[in-house]
C-alpha cells in the first residue's frame, strides 16, 4: 500500500492560526494522504518550558488536521537550531514512510537550487569552511554571527547568504542540510509565513504585504502570542481569538487549560534551576551539553549573584554568547543532559532510537500500521512499553525525556496547588 505522507516539525507553543494555515498548506502542496507532526515535548528550543504541557499540544494539532504527533526526544528538543532540525528531519525519515517536509520561511527562495546546492556543500563542512569559522568563533563573534561570516567567505559567489539572517529561514536552511546529511529523501515543500517573526499584539489582523489574495491575514509568532498571554491570559485569549490568531479548538483548549491550569514560564524553573546549580558547583557543569569550559567557569563565578532563571540568563550573556544559547545551556543542567552521552542520539543509517507517539486522529490507524511495518525504530504508544522494546543506550535518551517531564510536572503541579498524573499514566490524545 503506498500512501504519500508530509512532515512538519514544530513546537506549537502554542497552536495558532499560523500553525493552522500551515498544515493546510502542507496538505495542499504537497498532495499528502496524512500529515505527521514532530512536535518538541515539555521544553523547546529556545532554552525554556512549553507553556502548556504536550498533550494538549498534540491535541491542539491534531484537532486543526494533523493525523499523527510524535515526540522529539528532549536532547534535541533543546539543541541548537542545527540539533533541533536533523533530529526533527530524522524522526520522519525514521518513519520509513514520510515522502515531504513542509516548513515556513520569510523567502520561499530559500528553497531555490543555489540554496540547496549551498545546503548540499555544507552538509559536510569543508576544511576551509572550519577554518574560517574557528578564526571568526575566536575573534569574539557568536556563533551564528561567525557561520554567516565563514558562509560568506566561502561560498558568497554562489548565493546571497544574507537570506539566512531571517529566523525560519535559517530554521528552514538547517532542515535542507538535515536532508542532504541524513540522506532523508524528503521533498521540501516551503510556506511563506504569513507576518512578522516577531510580531506583536498590534499586529493582529492587519493585512500583510507577504499575504496572498486568499490569506491576507497577517499571523502573529508562537512569541508574540506567549508575550499576550503572560501579562493577561483570560484577556489575551479572547482578544487573540476574536483577531482569529486562534483556530476555535486551539481557543477552546487553551480556556479549559486555564480554568484548571498555569502557563509556565523560565521563571517558574528558578528555584530548581538554582539548586542544580549549587548541588554542581564544585564539579563544573562542563560535562553538560553545549556547555564549554569557559562558560561553567562564568557559571561558577557568577552563582553568588544568582536570583532568578531570566536575571541570570541576562548577567551570563556577553559579545559572544547569546541570551539563547545560555538560556539552553542551563535547561541542559537542569535536565543533565550530557554532552557525551552512551551513542549518538541519531544512528550511522540517520534513525532515532525510538518513536514517540503522542497521539493521532482515529482516522489514521492506516498509517499507524504502515509505520509500524515499515519504521527503523520501536513506535512508542506507552511509555511502560519502553523498557521491553528499547535498547539500554535507547532506554537512556527515553529516560531523560520522562525525567524532563516530571520537572515540568512539578513545576505545574506546585504552580496550580495539585499534582498532576505523570507520563506513565496520561494516556495519548485520540481525536
Amino acid at each position: 500500500m503506498h500512501m504519500r505522507v508530509c512532515g512538519i516539525i514544530a513546537e506549537y507553543n502554542p497552536f495558532h492560526s499560523g500553525h493552522a494555515y500551515q498544515i493546510t498548506e502542507a496538505r495542499r502542496r504537497s498532495g499528502c494522504d496524512y500529515l505527521i507532526a514532530v512536535m518538541s515535548g515539555d521544553f523547546v528550543q529556545r532554552g525554556a518550558p512549553a507553556i502548556i504541557d504536550k498533550y494538549v499540544r498534540a491535541r491542539m494539532a491534531l484537532e486543526a488536521g494533523a493525523d499523527l504527533v510524535l515526540m522529539l526526544p528532549v536532547y534535541a528538543s533543546t539543541a541548537s537550531a542545527e540539533g533541533f532540525a536533523r533530529a526533527g528531519v530524522s524522526a520522519l525519515h525514521t518513519t520509513g514512510v514520510t515522502d515531504a517536509l513542509s516548513f515556513g520561511c520569510e523567502d520561499p527562495a530559500i528553497c531555490s537550487e543555489p540554496y540547496r546546492d549551498l545546503a548540499r556543500r555544507l552538509s559536510h563542512e569543508s576544511p576551509e569552511f572550519q577554518s574560517v569559522l574557528r578564526s571568526a568563533l575566536s575573534d569574539g563573534l557568536p556563533y551564528a554571527q561567525a557561520r554567516t561570516d565563514a558562509i560568506h567567505a566561502c561560498y558568497g559567489d554562489a548565493c546571497d547568504p544574507a537570506l539566512l539572517d531571517h529566523p525560519n529561514n535559517l530554521l528552514a536552511f538547517e532542515y535542507l542540510r538535515a536532508i542532504e546529511y541524513l540522506h532523508a529523501g524528503l521533498q521540501p515543500y516551503p510556506v511563506r509565513r504569513l507576518g512578522s517573526y516577531h510580531g506583536s499584539a498590534s499586529d493582529a489582523g492587519c493585512p500583510d504585504a507577504s499575504g496572498t489574495p486568499d490569506h491576507p491575514q497577517n499571523y502573529l509568532s508562537a512569541g508574540a502570542c506567549r508575550e499576550l498571554l503572560a501579562k493577561d491570559p483570560h484577556a489575551a485569549l479572547n482578544t487573540l481569538y476574536r483577531e482569529e490568531q486562534l483556530p476555535e479548538r486551539s481557543y477552546e483548549l487553551l480556556q479549559e487549560y486555564t480554568r484548571r491550569y498555569a502557563f509556565v514560564a523560565e521563571q517558574d524553573l528558578s528555584a530548581a534551576l538554582h539548586y542544580a546549580l549549587l548541588a554542581q558547583r564544585s564539579t563544573g557543569y562542563g560535562s553538560y551539553l553545549d556547555c564549554s569550559q569557559d562558560l561553567s567557569a562564568r557559571i561558577r563565578q557568577s552563582l553568588p549573584a544568582y536570583m532568578d532563571f531570566s536575571k541570570f540568563c541576562d548577567l551570563l550573556k556577553n559579545k559572544s554568547l547569546s541570551r539563547a544559547r545560555i538560556a539552553r545551556v542551563l535547561m541542559h543542567i537542569l535536565l543533565q543532559l550530557p554532552a557525551d552521552p552512551p551513542a549518538p542520539l541519531i544512528d550511522t543509517n540517520g534513525c532515532l532510537p525510538y518513536l514517540r507517539v503522542l497521539g493521532f486522529r482515529s482516522s489514521a490507524t492506516d498509517l499507524l500500521h504502515e509505520i509500524k511495518q515499515r519504521s527503523h525504530a520501536p513506535l512508542i504508544t506507552r511509555p511502560a512499553q519502553a523498557h521491553e522494546l528499547l535498547t539500554a543506550e535507547a532506554d537512556t535518551y527515553f529516560a531523560q525525556d520522562i525525567f524532563a517531564s516530571d520537572v515540568y510536572r512539578s513545576v505545574l503541579s506546585h504552580k496550580c496547588g495539585h499534582c498532576e498524573a505523570d507520563d506513565y499514566r496520561r494516556r495519548i490524545e485520540i481525536v
